[in-house]
Parts: C-alpha cells; sequence; structure tokens
C-alpha cells in the first residue's frame, strides 16, 4: 500500500446524492483503516454541519473542515488548528459585502466564540441559509456591526448568492483584497424545494486551502507527503489535487479537476470512494 493517508472530500464524492455514506464506501474506508491507513475526512463544511454524516465514519481521528481553516477531533468537535484572519481584514471583507441584498456569513471559532456564525451586512440571510442552520442545529447571532471581541476568531466569510451573481462577488474580492485572501464560488446544498440555484462565494485567509490542514494533519501522524492521496470533486479540492501524491476526480467531477487528477473513479451515486479504496488497497493505483 502506497498511500498511508487518504483525504476524502464530503459532498460529491464520500456522500451520495441524498447525502449519506453508502455501505460499500463504508466498509472500504473500514477496510483502509484496518490496513493502517489515515482515513481524513476533508470538507468545506464546518464540524457541526459534518456531525450526521461522520457518524458513518467512525473509525477516523480527526478531520479537515472549513476548507482547510480549521482541524477537529471528530468525536469531540475540539480544535487541533485553525487559521484565522486579522480583524482588520475581516472587518474590510465586511464593508465591501455589507451592501449585497444578502446577509454576509461570518464564520468564527466556536472554541472562542460559542457560535459558528455571525449573520451580518444590510441584507437577509436566504431561506436556504436558514434551512441549513436549523437542519445543523448552528449558533448563530445577528449583529449589524460585529462585536470587536469576535474579530480574531474569524475563519471564514461567505455569502450564499444566486449562481449569476456569485462569480462577480469572487472577482470583487480578489480585486480588493488580492493576495491577503483565497476566495472561490461552488453550489450551495440545496433544499429539495429550492427554486434558483445557489452558489456559495467563501473568502479565508491567503494560504487556507484543505491542503494546509491535510499536510497538519500528515505530520502530526509522521506520514510523508508522498504518501498522501485524496479524493475530490469541486473546485476548493483543486488545491490538494496540486499537491497530493495521488489525487483521484470522482466521475462526476468539475471538468478542471478531471484535468489534473492522477486517477478517476465512479461517481457519488456509484461508490466511486470505495472503488477508488479498492484499487489503492489492491495496488493497482
Amino acid at each position: 500500500m502506497k498511500y498511508r493517508l487518504i483525504a476524502i472530500d464530503l459532498d460529491g464524492t464520500l456522500l451520495c446524492p441524498e447525502g449519506k455514506v453508502s455501505e460499500e464506501n463504508r466498509a472500504a474506508l473500514h477496510a483502509a483503516h484496518e490496513r493502517g491507513v489515515v482515513v481524513l475526512p476533508c470538507t468545506g463544511r464546518a464540524w457541526r454541519e459534518s456531525c450526521r454524516v461522520l457518524d458513518s465514519v467512525p473509525d477516523a481521528e480527526l478531520g479537515v473542515f472549513n476548507t482547510g481553516g480549521m482541524v477537529h477531533e471528530l468525536r469531540s468537535g475540539s480544535t487541533v488548528h485553525r487559521t484565522a484572519f486579522d480583524a482588520e481584514t475581516a472587518n474590510g471583507l465586511i464593508e465591501l459585502l455589507r451592501p449585497m441584498p444578502e446577509a454576509v456569513l461570518v464564520f468564527t471559532d466556536p472554541a472562542e466564540t460559542g457560535l459558528e456564525y455571525v449573520i451580518t451586512g444590510d441584507g437577509q440571510p436566504t431561506n436556504n441559509s436558514l434551512w441549513w442552520f436549523e437542519h445543523n442545529g448552528l449558533r448563530f447571532a445577528r449583529h449589524a456591526e460585529p462585536p470587536c471581541e469576535l474579530m480574531d476568531h474569524v475563519v471564514r466569510v461567505s455569502a450564499v448568492v444566486a449562481r449569476s451573481r456569485a462569480i462577480q462577488i469572487e472577482r470583487d474580492v480578489a480585486a480588493h483584497f488580492g493576495d491577503k485572501v483565497e476566495v472561490h464560488s461552488f453550489g450551495a446544498v440545496q433544499r429539495s424545494d429550492e427554486g434558483e440555484e445557489l452558489f456559495i462565494t467563501e473568502v479565508f485567509p491567503k494560504g487556507v486551502t484543505k491542503w494546509l490542514g491535510i499536510r497538519y494533519v500528515a505530520e502530526r501522524f509522521g506520514i510523508g507527503l508522498d504518501e498522501v492521496a485524496v479524493i475530490g470533486d469541486q473546485i476548493n479540492d483543486l488545491p490538494m489535487f496540486a499537491e497530493a501524491a495521488c489525487a483521484v476526480a470522482m466521475g462526476n467531477a468539475i471538468e478542471p479537476i478531471k484535468q489534473v487528477a492522477h486517477r478517476h473513479t465512479h461517481r457519488n451515486d456509484e461508490h466511486g470512494v470505495a472503488h477508488a479504496i479498492r484499487q489503492m488497497l489492491n495496488g493497482v493505483w
């Protein structure tokens, strides 16, 4: 077995379209664990947003969350690593996004603030955002001007908007903040009755990607970066695909991911993660 750590994205990858882990995928994860492989969930979600599905990954010890901004112990949710904005940049992002008709969603380190989200800006949260908060039991507060004591613990600034506007917001952020931030947009998890397709535009401190969290975990376990494999499907997986020894694209992955992948597996509705892990465990890959 070449790979001692396999980092696996959740939405669109480990999770089937219904948002669950299939029995085939669960069995493959357990087989990897039994062979001494570190199985590392690696997601854009926060820890509390992931709890339901991570119950199906009982062998994993740590997870990379918030697109690499945080690493948590899976069972307790304890923070073991985080990267936060400086307060000046966080406030600047809020002011840039404030005029939007949608609210600005500020994710903070809950270990420090007791909150996952601060809702701010001049706009209102979408029904999708409010559903997501309720569905996952997230703690949030509304503040027209976020209190100063929260601003030292901001991990992500985001907005949930119509797809047609997400790319322009991304460009505006990049134009104003340049090399101070990482910014990307991708499709939001949507309610079944949602009308217009919604996208999330997320902004992180410069250098925060899933690979940052993966590298931290690999070093913690004494695993070389040449022993790391990753499986994913979306734009926020690109940095880890650029660095991993083996990058596996899902059959349903976006085209930029497929173009840079070393290997390709089945779709997430065809147990693509299970197929990829079997290929690695059997020495085919």
